[in-house]
């Protein structure tokens, strides 16, 4: 599958699990404190439903998304599995 803006445009409002890998990731991540490509809130547990984790490597340049960490009001939630 893959994985672009478009398909996070169709996440919006739902819960995603992010499976943290060092190699071969389906997506490259980077955080922001502000102007990310979408807001998310980060889950503290799994305790929720999601899909399959998609595996993604976090990077300070040249990511695929931007993602801005929120409390209130976000495009969608994830949980962060290391």
């Amino acid at each position: 599958m893959s994985y672009d803006k478009s398909f996070f445009e169709k996440m919006k409002g739902k819960k995603v699990v992010f499976k943290e890998v060092s190699s071969f990731p389906d997506l490259k991540l980077q955080f922001v404190d502000s102007f990310g490509d979408f807001k998310v809130r980060i889950a503290d547990d799994k305790n929720f439903v999601a899909g399959d984790a998609i595996k993604v490597q976090f990077v300070t340049s040249f990511p695929d998304i931007k993602l801005q960490k929120v409390t209130a009001f976000p495009d969608f939630e994830v949980f962060i599995d290391k």
